[in-house]
């Protein structure tokens, strides 16, 4: 009544409506702060079809390495708080990796429609039926970190990822550019995505360079862990020639191989030069101080729930995105002396 307008006039405003006229939309929100209104944000999703609720599904081994929450959580900080500022709740839910999705996620989260779209962050591989089951359901999705994907010639779900391949040879170049030529590799968890791209991107620049049988005696099979580092540096100086540098797949290893190499009284870097993955902060205070690759979480996390808000809005799949990963020198390489 103070606005001397309709009530549809009133919802309009409210939700943003852009036919509404400029006269009747100041009268309105003159009068809703007259009233001191606060509009009812559930009663306006549920309007407009839709429940402001993101599900962000995230999936890996059991029991989950630390290696792994070092590099998810802030990914998931970021998700949250985009999220939020833009008025949408987030739900997690973490499944193993023997887990259905079909059955944990279609039947048991999405078939009550009670969200509005879904953020999936795993390096493990996803079952076709999985793909093929999302894009029936055609709930707007966003992969971090892996994909895209692909079902009957369509793409399925928008992909974010970050650069595990060029930056691993970036690492490789610059070690040889120091003087070494026999560079060894700790692998991290063979089923992970990202540790296969990693390998791939070491063994084909390795080949420019050497033979396949040498190429594949610098390498060692870790897992993420720092036990494994430690372990992969004893398996690498048992041999006649070993490496003079490394590149680990993670920083976790990467302080294994460096403890490794102290109780073999070898000193980092003037005797074994050691490059570590992910750019933890615990790598920046260890002795010497570990250079590493720096992914960006945070800045994965980000946009890809700003790219699952837009595909939201206009239904429409994008192309993949590929952000750029950042070599961090520190004092664990140096020049072949």
């Amino acid at each position: 009544d103070l606005a001397n307008v309709s009530t549809g006039t009133v919802s309009r405003v409210i939700n943003g409506h852009p036919l509404v006229s400029e006269e009747a939309r100041k009268a309105v929100l003159q009068a809703i702060e007259q009233l001191g209104y606060i509009p009812n944000k559930a009663a306006q999703s549920l309007a407009q079809g839709r429940t402001n609720n993101i599900l962000v599904a995230f999936l890996d081994k059991s029991p989950i390495l630390p290696s792994t929450w070092q590099y998810e959580l802030p990914i998931l900080q970021a998700i949250n708080d985009y999220l939020r500022l833009n008025n949408y709740s987030v739900q997690i839910t973490i499944h193993t990796a023997d887990s259905n999705l079909d059955s944990v996620l279609f039947k048991d989260v999405m078939s009550d429609k009670s969200i509005d779209g879904m953020m999936i962050l795993t390096s493990l591989a996803i079952e076709e039926s999985f793909i093929r089951s999302l894009e029936e359901s055609r709930i707007p999705t966003v992969f971090i970190g892996n994909g895209p994907f692909w079902h009957d010639g369509n793409q399925v779900g928008t992909a974010i990822l970050f650069d595990n391949f060029h930056i691993i040879q970036d690492a490789y170049n610059m070690l040889r550019s120091l003087g070494h030529e026999r560079i060894g590799f700790i692998t991290g968890s063979d089923e992970h995505i990202h540790s296969q791209i990693r390998l791939k991107a070491f063994t084909e620049i390795a080949a420019k360079h050497m033979d396949p049988e040498s190429c594949e005696d610098l390498i060692h099979h870790g897992d993420y862990s720092i036990n494994s580092g430690f372990e992969a540096l004893y398996h690498f100086f048992k041999k006649a020639d070993p490496p003079t540098a490394i590149i680990c797949a993670n920083d976790l290893m990467a302080i294994g191989a460096m403890k490794a190499a102290k109780e073999l009284h070898m000193r980092v870097p003037q005797d074994l030069s050691i490059i570590g993955f992910d750019n933890i902060e615990v790598g920046s205070f260890y002795s010497p101080p570990l250079t590493s690759i720096k992914v960006p979480s945070y800045d994965l996390g980000r946009q890809g729930a700003e790219l699952l808000l837009k595909t939201i809005k206009d239904g429409k799949t994008r192309e993949p995105i590929t952000l750029p990963t950042e070599l961090v020198i520190r004092n664990s390489i140096s020049k072949m002396v």
